[in-house]
């Protein structure tokens, strides 16, 4: 099979605390953060990995904690590259947080495909006293009940959902329930999509690229299980690191072909193997 995939940027803040992207590193300053979802385009197939979110009231609280911030629908942001919702046949959550899962319901004709375990872990940690809030604080609290009523696949481990897309478990790590989302293609190998395993190119790469994986600091799950996970990403496309798609990264605007909105947004694009006009020339 041949997809194109693209990195679509749909909002940023400005300064983000680095300590919250690397486990016991706390003098790394802050760096502009992007939030983006994936997009994967056959002939006849369009799917996105996660979908963002659009809700004026978290906007404004992260641009009073963050300081400037820039947000578009990702509808809207999908329309900047051809793309209609109504388009969308697929949607991939990796994990249920309200940045990844805040818009499934813009898609009515996309099937969902999220890790059983993730519905389920967060549904048991819902019905704990309010002193657990921390398990539930990120995540999208209506996805449960979108997911009963509409097509949807709560999947228990590995399963394939269309030619080279294949969907790998990464349990108790960022989530109870993460999974990633890989894509084989026949010109270019394999691509992966983290989720929020890894935010920075420097969880995989070392700071200051020194090769010795720096886990994640967000997370429900544990160092020990991300760094076997980190290891077997990293194994998958054969210790290239740039094959990982990291959703909170602005390298990925220099390490693949790019273009800038008026608005300060970028798209990145990741491989042109479908045969799609490219966006970003």
């Amino acid at each position: 099979m041949s997809y194109s995939i693209w990195i679509l940027e749909y909002g940023y803040v400005d300064r983000f605390p680095a300590s919250n992207l690397f486990a016991a590193q706390p003098f790394e300053g802050h760096r502009r953060m992007p939030y983006c979802f994936g997009l994967v385009r056959s002939a006849d197939r369009c799917i996105l990995v996660d979908t963002g979110f659009a809700d004026r009231a978290v906007h404004d609280r992260l641009t009073a904690k963050y300081g400037e911030t820039a947000w578009a629908a990702p509808v809207d942001v999908l329309a900047r590259v051809g793309v209609r919702a109504e388009e969308v046949d697929t949607i991939l959550l990796t994990h249920n947080h309200f940045d990844h899962a805040g818009c499934v319901d813009a898609f009515p004709a996309a099937h969902v495909w999220i890790q059983r375990r993730e519905i389920d872990t967060y549904l048991a940690a819902a019905g704990r006293p309010a002193r657990f809030e921390f398990l539930t604080r990120s995540c999208q609290a209506d996805l449960p009940g979108q997911l009963a009523a509409r097509a949807a696949t709560l999947v228990d481990g590995t399963a394939e959902v269309a030619p080279g897309v294949e969907l790998r478990p990464a349990h108790d790590t960022h989530t109870a329930g993460s999974q990633l989302v890989a894509v084989t293609n026949e010109a270019d190998g394999t691509w992966v999509f983290a989720g929020d395993n890894v935010y920075a190119y420097e969880n995989l790469e070392g700071l200051g690229g020194d090769g010795v994986l720096a886990p994640i600091a967000m997370t429900t799950g544990s160092a020990t299980a991300w760094l076997d996970l980190a290891d077997r990403m990293l194994a998958s496309v054969g210790g290239d690191s740039r094959r990982i798609l990291p959703f909170h990264e602005a390298a990925v605007w220099d390490r693949f072909p790019s273009a800038t909105f008026s608005d300060g947004l970028h798209v990145a694009e990741v491989s042109r193997a479908g045969g799609h006009p490219s966006v970003v020339s």
